[in-house]
């Protein structure tokens, strides 16, 4: 663990007003510390993982290639096999947000540190979300072309080897076209997903992943149950409302709309969790 010095400001202050105004108030400088911070302590971490990572993904590709018989892989297969890989380790990665929270010892550390809960709370989401958003796709196309030349060098009957996010985008909407409000609902149900793991891993403080999975499920599990014991119990199968014309929305533009307001709105909230749970350990 790095001293508390390290993110110490590098310019005294001689009045101690100032200095209070400047550690309740956000700095860049201080939030590059902490990058700095976590790079130095997994210096040998990122590189091995991000070599396991690329040899993972590059074993898979051959494989899957091999099972086509190195002549029916196509970019929707790339895609595919990035779908899944994308939201899965999404999730694990955003579960394993705020990793001094695990011990008692490492949190009142982290606590510790010279940085405003804005700071903190910043970093790991740009370090948790935001990277990984950015950085796993651009890893995924880089091996996925160089593994795709070099299988092609001994395989040359596989011809569809290079993979491109954009044509597998084009694929995917429809006439060429991805309405507004259907983008913003596609990419609030895919950070719904990170957000809430982010917001669970804030909360829980062991094993913040599972109970955070435990919890969704049971939620949804008894919604479900709800929902069925009201349908059987009010006999809603054979309900049918003389206004229900104004109730239901005709236009699915609306209906897409809406839900992805709400989702908005969720993921937000789910920040707002989040955010008050980093105040109240600091607390």
């Amino acid at each position: 663990m790095i001293s508390n010095y390290f993110l110490m400001p590098s310019q005294t202050v001689i009045k101690s007003d100032k200095v209070m105004q400047t550690n309740n108030s956000f700095s860049f400088q201080r939030l590059m510390l902490l990058f700095k911070q976590k790079l130095i302590i997994n210096k040998r971490r990122f590189p091995l993982g991000l070599l396991a990572f690329s040899g993972g993904l590059f074993i898979l590709f051959v494989f899957g290639q091999s099972a086509k018989n190195f002549t029916n892989w196509s970019n929707m297969d790339y895609l595919n096999t990035f779908i899944p890989a994308f939201v899965g380790l999404g999730i694990a990665y955003s579960g394993s947000s705020f990793p001094y929270f695990r011990t008692k010892e490492k949190s009142m550390a982290y606590l510790m540190l010279p940085a405003t809960n804005s700071e903190k709370f910043v970093f790991e989401i740009l370090s948790r979300i935001v990277a990984f958003i950015i950085l796993m796709p651009l890893v995924f196309w880089i091996v996925a072309n160089l593994e795709g030349a070099i299988v092609h060098s001994f395989f040359p009957k596989l011809t569809n080897y290079k993979f491109s996010f954009y044509d597998a985008f084009m694929v995917i909407v429809k006439d060429g076209k991805f309405e507004f409000w259907a983008l913003i609902l596609t990419i609030q149900g895919i950070l719904f997903g990170f957000i809430a793991l982010f917001a669970g891993a804030s909360y829980f403080s062991k094993a913040p992943l599972f109970k955070t999975l435990l919890t969704f499920s049971i939620v949804v599990m008894g919604y479900f149950l709800l929902a069925y014991v009201l349908n059987k119990s009010l006999n809603l199968d054979g309900l049918h409302p003389v206004g229900r014309n104004l109730i239901f929305f005709k236009d699915g533009q609306t209906v897409i709309k809406l839900f992805g307001i709400g989702m908005s709105m969720v993921n937000l909230t789910f920040l707002a969790i989040a955010w008050f749970s980093l105040k109240e350990k600091e607390a």
